[in-house]
């Protein structure tokens, strides 16, 4: 099924939030700049792995340009409040040696947090990844996030352990996820996706 990322997708969260969700753009910078400028210092730390306040020009470059290829990056943006930057955002970038995996980040608003956005946006790069010939996710998580690392396992992903982080691998085969709340949950967006992808569902 083709998906098409230059379309936006309203939808809402569990307890009724409303969203946008939408690809990013290049004229995003000054928003993902302002959005991870208000991530509390242990999100950010788990992001990047340092202690940064202000994002490097470049690196908000890269995020803000994807190819919508082998780099692809979305955002889910609240549809009634213009003083929040951002809710969340999710990306991947294919990995040159292995055509078929991706390695993926999230960030999520610290007051949106454990509210479902995460699932929402892995549901989206999910079903835009599989459409770009992709078939797994791997992610680099600290020792320390334990919240990331509980999800990861929840959805079943595998772990390898480093000497500062996990590296986490989730197959892109909706049979596969755990028969849990957090596996449910994704197999409920993932068909959200899918209806939005066949027209069936309001985008905009």
């Amino acid at each position: 099924m083709t998906f098409d990322s230059t379309r936006k997708w309203q939808m809402s969260l569990e307890d009724g939030t409303p969203l946008v969700v939408r690809s990013i753009r290049p004229e995003d910078r000054n928003l993902i700049a302002e959005a991870f400028r208000r991530l509390s210092p242990e999100a950010s730390y788990f992001r990047f792995w340092m202690r940064v306040r202000e994002l490097n020009p470049r690196l908000i470059e890269s995020l803000c340009t994807p190819d919508q290829k082998d780099h692809v990056a979305w955002m889910a943006m609240h549809q009634t409040r213009d003083d929040i930057p951002g809710v969340g955002g999710a990306s991947f970038w294919r990995l040159k040696e292995e055509p078929e995996a991706a390695e993926v980040s999230f960030s999520v608003a610290d007051e949106f947090q454990g509210r479902g956005v995460a699932t929402l946006l892995l549901a989206m790069i999910w079903e835009h990844a599989l459409s770009l010939g992709i078939r797994r996710f791997v992610g680099h998580v600290l020792h320390e996030n334990i919240a990331m690392r509980a999800w990861w396992d929840a959805l079943g992903a595998t772990e390898q352990e480093a000497p500062r982080h996990w590296l986490s691998t989730l197959i892109l085969d909706e049979s596969l996820l755990q028969d849990n709340h957090t596996g449910n949950c994704l197999r409920a967006r993932l068909a959200q996706v899918r209806a939005w992808m066949s027209g069936s569902a309001t985008a905009l």
